[in-house]
C-alpha cells in the first residue's frame, strides 16, 4: 500500500512539475505579428521594455521631434520605452532595416484589453528575400508604394506631416517661411491657433498650424474653422482636443494641442 502511494504522489509530483514548466514556455513565447504593409500595433507600459525583432538588420528609427519613446537597436532588435506622456492614441514610428525594408508600427500604451508586450516577433512574408538564384533581387522591391508627389494636395499633406512630425528636412518645390510664425489666425475664447510655418509654392501654399483649447473641457476641431482663401485641404493630427492642462504632465502631454494643416491655391504676389 505504501508503494502504491509513493508511486501516485511521484506521478502527481511529475505531471505538476510538466505543466509548470509548460506554463512558463507558453508565457516566454513571443507574440508573432506578421506585417501587412499596413501600420502594426505594439502595445508598451511606461517605464517598461519592450523587445521588439525584426527580420533584418536595425539600421534606425524616425520618431517625431517632441516624442514620447526611447529607441534602443541591436541588429535586429529594437527596444521600446515609454514615458508617462504617450497619449491614448499611441505614437507612430518608423524603423528601417539595412536592406532597405522599412515597418510603420504604432506603439499604443497598454491596457486591460491590450496587455504589455514582453517580446514581439515580426514576420515580413512578403518583403523576405526570394530563394533560389542568388541573382535574383529581393521581393521587397515589388511592394512599392506610388506617393502622390508634392505638387498635389494630398502629397503636400503628407509631406507637411513629415516635416512637422518627423523632422523631415524641407520639401521638394517648396520654400519655408518662418515670416507668420507664431501669429495668432484664431482665437475665439474656445481655441487659439497660430502659425507655426508655411511651405510656398508655384501653384500651392501649405500652412502648418498648432491650435490649443482654451477651455476647461474637451472639445472637437471644426475643419471650417481653418478655411482660408482658395483651400484645397484641411486635415489635422487629433481632432479632439482635451482640456486645457491644469498640471505639468498633462502640459506635457500635450492632448489639449494638434496642428492643422491647410492647403490652398498660391496667393499672387508671393
Amino acid at each position: 500500500m505504501k508503494t502504491v502511494l509513493v508511486l501516485v504522489t511521484r506521478a502527481f509530483a511529475t505531471v505538476a512539475l510538466s505543466a509548470l514548466t509548460l506554463v512558463n514556455t507558453q508565457q516566454a513565447f513571443a507574440r508573432d505579428v506578421d506585417y501587412t504593409n499596413s501600420e502594426m500595433a505594439v502595445f508598451v507600459t511606461p517605464g517598461e521594455p519592450t523587445q521588439v525583432q525584426f527580420p533584418g538588420e536595425v539600421s534606425g528609427g524616425v520618431k517625431r521631434k517632441s516624442s514620447s519613446l526611447s529607441l534602443q537597436y541591436t541588429k535586429s532588435d529594437l527596444v521600446l520605452f515609454a514615458s508617462e506622456a504617450i497619449s491614448d492614441q499611441g505614437e507612430a514610428i518608423i524603423v528601417r532595416l539595412k536592406d532597405g525594408r522599412s515597418f510603420s508600427v504604432r506603439v499604443k500604451r497598454s491596457s486591460d484589453e491590450h496587455a504589455r508586450d514582453d517580446v514581439v516577433k515580426v514576420n515580413d512574408r512578403v518583403g523576405a528575400l526570394s530563394g533560389g538564384d542568388e541573382s535574383e533581387e529581393p521581393a521587397y522591391k515589388e511592394r512599392k508604394f506610388d506617393y502622390a508627389p508634392p505638387s498635389q494636395v494630398s502629397g503636400l499633406v503628407r509631406e507637411m506631416v513629415l516635416a512637422a512630425e518627423f523632422g523631415k528636412k524641407g520639401i521638394a518645390g517648396y520654400r519655408p517661411s518662418d515670416r507668420f510664425q507664431g501669429e495668432t489666425i484664431l482665437n475665439d475664447g474656445t481655441i487659439r491657433a497660430t502659425i507655426e510655418r508655411i511651405f510656398i509654392g508655384a501653384n500651392l501654399w501649405g500652412y502648418v498650424i498648432e491650435a490649443q483649447n482654451l477651455l476647461d473641457q474637451g472639445q472637437k476641431i471644426n475643419p471650417a474653422s481653418f478655411r482660408l482663401d482658395g483651400t484645397r485641404a484641411v486635415s489635422c493630427s487629433n481632432w479632439e482636443l482635451a482640456a486645457r492642462p491644469l498640471t505639468t504632465e498633462q502640459e506635457i502631454a500635450g492632448k489639449h494641442k494638434a496642428r492643422i494643416y491647410v492647403v490652398t491655391r498660391a496667393r499672387s504676389g508671393a
